[in-house]
């Protein structure tokens, strides 16, 4: 009997992204955006004053309805500094209100803290780039001779997986953030970021009981030749494997951003009210993590010799990244929008770490011993290795927003950012292997210790859509 599972593109979008997961939460978005508003609107006041960029500064100090113009402080009195009209969102609250029987103890709490927080949630739909994988599993017609069945270069072999890029394209993800003006001019602010992909994998699954031919290729360094391991061959063995990948990205940043233009967190001749430019300067940590497994299973269909067969090679890659963050931020004021270009690069190190393991169990139905190494992961390139790479890590974003109120604002924006100097798991798999060494291995070896580490290095690239909303407090 035939059975032949498999799976070649199968891709599971975790998180975020797919079916009823995003489903809820974006229910649930849209519950904390309606709770969001309606208390927004429950605290709102008359506006002031229409604000008028032609006016000098004897009318600083006129109340404004827009959170984003704000009016410098009167002279001698940093204080005076007019927020938003409403107040913060917890203006009127008997707790907060309790608090002015202790000025000046605490001067003008509701202003000074209240109203000079924000946050920012997204949603993310970026596209990442995927690591080069070399042929993993191979399978070929009927009647194929044993000596070249499933290889590579042969008439009639195909790749059932692997032989192109995998973990690529889109994924969903989010992205968290927020921060605090700490002078009431809003000239200096302590803010922080997290944002995370969905995990990316690609997977096959493909068993037989002998009929349909199924190998793992690989280069023969014995021979000088390509070859594979057959996992199914009618009359021979029979079996089953697995190919499972991973990739995962995220990234945290904790940062000081300071006013360039308005400097006095009001306004300036060249640029006016309506425009702000602030540099940053920061903390950047980001992790960019790779796996993939291989496991298999074989039994011999050779009733005079019945053995099974249990191997797995293992390949992980993790590429962290610390160092620090500069950048600049422009926002332009509209009448019920803005708009706001970014530019920042991150400088520092980033710790390449490879691990690499297999295993082999051999059971001849009267004894069962596991040996160390599979087919690709052998003693000769297992292990845990590191190392250190000095990296430029540039970033470009553009966002527009829409003030839906006084406090809460939507936003569309895209990004790119740019990762060099990472390795990927199936990048790192040397298809040239000792047959001396695959289990039970052969005593004395003869020949090259292959297969080998090989820290091959690529570029990483992400970049995509931003949907959200800001809540200024």
């Amino acid at each position: 009997m035939l059975h032949v599972s498999r799976a070649i593109a199968s891709r599971r979008l975790t998180s975020l992204a797919g079916g009823s997961a995003t489903a809820g939460r974006l229910f649930q978005l849209c519950l904390l955006a309606g709770a969001l508003i309606s208390a927004d609107l429950s605290h709102a006041q008359q506006p002031g004053a229409i604000f008028n960029p032609n006016l000098d500064g004897s009318q600083f100090g006129t109340h404004s309805s827009d959170p984003y113009q704000m009016v410098a402080p009167t002279a001698g009195n940093p204080s005076s500094a007019v927020l938003p009209a409403g107040g913060g969102l917890f203006a009127g609250s008997p707790a907060v209100d309790s608090l002015r029987q202790w000025d000046p103890l605490l001067p003008r709490f509701q202003n000074r803290i209240d109203s000079r927080l924000f946050l920012r949630a997204e949603y993310l739909l970026w596209d990442v780039s995927g690591m080069d994988a070399p042929p993993l599993v191979t399978t070929s017609p009927d009647g194929t001779g044993q000596d070249v069945a499933a290889t590579l270069g042969e008439a009639g072999t195909s790749v059932a997986f692997g032989g192109k890029t995998l973990n690529d394209g889109s994924t969903g993800g989010f992205l968290i953030g927020g921060g605090l003006w700490i002078s009431p001019q809003r000239n200096f602010a302590i803010e922080t970021e997290y944002f995370q992909l969905s995990e990316l994998d690609d997977r096959y699954n493909g068993s037989s009981d002998g009929s349909v031919i199924l190998g793992r290729p690989y280069f023969d360094l014995t021979d000088g030749d390509e070859t594979a391991e057959l996992i199914a061959y009618p009359g021979l063995v029979s079996g089953d494997v697995r190919v499972r990948t991973e990739s995962n990205l995220r990234s945290f940043l904790i940062d000081g951003r300071v006013s360039l233009c308005p400097t006095h967190g009001a306004c300036c001749q060249q640029c006016g009210l309506r425009d702000r430019t602030d540099w940053i300067i920061g903390y950047r940590n980001i992790r960019l993590r790779d796996s993939l497994s291989i496991v298999e299973n074989r039994r011999s269909e050779v009733t005079s010799d019945l053995q099974t067969f249990a191997s797995s090679d293992q390949f992980q890659t993790t590429n962290q990244f610390n160092g620090l963050q500069l950048g600049i931020v422009h926002r332009m004021l509209f009448q019920r929008a803005w708009l706001e270009t970014s530019m920042r690069v991150a400088l520092g190190n980033t710790e390449q770490t490879l691990r690499v393991s297999g295993s082999t169990t051999i059971d001849d139905q009267a004894t069962s011993q596991t040996y160390d190494g599979g087919l690709l992961a052998q003693r000769t390139n297992s292990g845990t290795r590191s190392r250190d790479e000095f990296s430029l890590v540039p970033e470009l974003g553009v966002r527009l927003g829409i003030r839906l109120t006084d406090r809460l604002h939507a936003n569309i924006g895209y990004s790119v950012l740019y990762l060099p100097n990472v390795i990927r798991a199936s990048e790192q798999i040397d298809r040239d292997v000792n047959p001396g060494l695959v289990p039970p291995g052969m005593d004395p070896l003869a020949g090259a210790l292959r297969p080998r580490v090989q820290w091959i290095q690529s570029d990483y690239l992400a970049h995509g859509l931003h949907l959200g909303g800001e809540f200024n407090f």
